[in-house]
């Protein structure tokens, strides 16, 4: 099958403006002070990058990126430990009425949107899966590689993250529906998942299109990079997910995919802020929205949510 791979390039439209000192400058500022940002791990590698930058041009800025599962995130900013929030998902129904109860207001950007990835181990011959055949070696049902891939034997060792996950949570939603997690082998982060993946042959994991582009550089090791698996979506029930028109055609993460809804797993990265005075938070904010900040998230492999932009043929090749 051949299928035309596409890059996505930003066009750069918009030009941040950040608030400048003025005599007598309140106390909260958009470039200056300290900064803790409870971040999904799925994207915590983008999303310093993001930060580190805006410390480059605003050097009375000191942002801290902490690495964590969705849940805690949330937790965190509810709980006012911090003013911002990235996650990869928006507040669930426990989460509202939680702050509908006690009266929390949240701010919420969609800033980018990223790939849940599949992965196997460099070895594995296999090259693409259904959502009906992942559903099945999540839920246990599907244990044994030969009965996807002829030539490759051995039992599947079906790797997640903690239930905090944000991914672990989108794809028991997204794929598993009513199932449930049988027989997967507990790992404490997407790190984990990673690089059990790339030193175990038999297994399969979860991780975000972030990590694939960043974790053989985050990760070094003697192993191969583990390898992203194509996916077609074949549930009906989940053509509202994706362009109806991709339904049991099988599609890479590509960046033009995610954006074009042609790659089954698509989600949505979020922003969530709790600072209303306008201070760092708000500029940090401000700035992973802006042309600068977007282009540094594309070039982490996730796809831009507040810029334009336009898709761009590299090349024509076998996928």
């Amino acid at each position: 099958m051949m299928m035309n791979r596409l890059s996505l390039a930003v066009v750069l439209v918009l030009t941040l403006i950040l608030s400048s000192c003025q005599p007598g400058k309140p106390e909260a500022s958009p470039t200056e002070g300290n900064l803790v940002v409870y971040c999904a791990e799925s994207v915590a590698p983008a999303v310093t990058e993001v930060a580190n930058q805006f410390m480059n041009l605003y050097n009375k800025a000191h942002i801290t990126v902490k690495s964590v599962p969705t849940r805690v995130a949330i937790y965190k900013l509810l709980n006012s430990e911090t003013t911002l929030a990235v996650t990869s998902r928006y507040f669930n129904q426990d989460e509202l009425s939680a702050m509908k109860k006690y009266k929390i207001k949240a701010d919420s950007m969609t800033v980018a949107m990223d790939g849940v990835v599949i992965i196997v181990n460099e070895r594995n011959p296999l090259k693409r899966i259904n959502t009906s055949q992942l559903r099945d070696i999540y839920s246990g049902k599907t244990t044994i590689w030969g009965k996807l891939e002829k030539d490759f034997q051995g039992r599947i060792i079906p790797a997640i993250e903690s239930e905090n996950s944000g991914t672990v949570q989108f794809f028991g939603d997204r794929v598993l529906g009513n199932e449930k997690f049988v027989n997967v082998y507990p790992c404490s982060t997407m790190t984990h998942v990673y690089k059990f993946v790339r030193d175990n042959e038999n297994a399969i994991g979860l991780i975000s299109s972030n990590w694939l582009n960043s974790g053989q550089k985050l990760l070094p090791g003697k192993e191969p990079a583990p390898k992203a698996l194509e996916i077609a979506e074949v549930d009906s029930s989940n053509l509202k997910y994706v362009d109806p028109n991709t339904f049991g055609s099988y599609y890479y993460p590509y960046q033009a995919h995610i954006y074009r809804h042609y790659y089954p797993l698509t989600r949505n990265i979020y922003f969530l802020s709790r600072d209303f005075e306008h201070g760092l938070g708000a500029g940090f904010f401000t700035f992973a929205a802006s042309a600068p900040g977007q282009q540094i998230l594309l070039n982490n492999g996730l796809v831009p949510a507040t810029m334009p932009v336009r898709l761009v043929q590299l090349n024509s090749q076998p996928l």
